[in-house]
């Protein structure tokens, strides 16, 4: 279940939130003055997204590979990717 708190809150409450983090999945979206700062999420979560963004690149770089690119136009294609995944989300 995804939750959020504020970071008062989180600061109250680290203990028990981690716990429910650990035990139920949960998730919590930390917020400062109303705005979402950063997350709380159990390791398998944390582990995955190290993983996708990994093999993301991996794929990135064999592609560039592949297609001959200079190294420039390499980081461009990958630069261009990482906006348009960041704004799909």
């Amino acid at each position: 279940m995804e939750k959020t708190a504020s970071a008062f809150e989180v600061r109250r409450s680290f203990g028990r939130i981690l716990q429910e983090v650990a035990a139920k999945g949960d998730r919590v979206v930390v917020e400062r003055h109303g705005e979402a700062v950063a997350a709380v999420v159990p390791i398998d979560v944390y582990n995955q997204w190290k993983r996708s963004r990994s093999e993301f690149f991996e794929r990135m770089r064999r592609a560039s590979e592949q297609a001959a690119l200079a190294p420039e136009e390499a980081d461009q294609l990958a630069a261009d990717a990482v906006q348009a995944v960041r704004h799909a989300t």
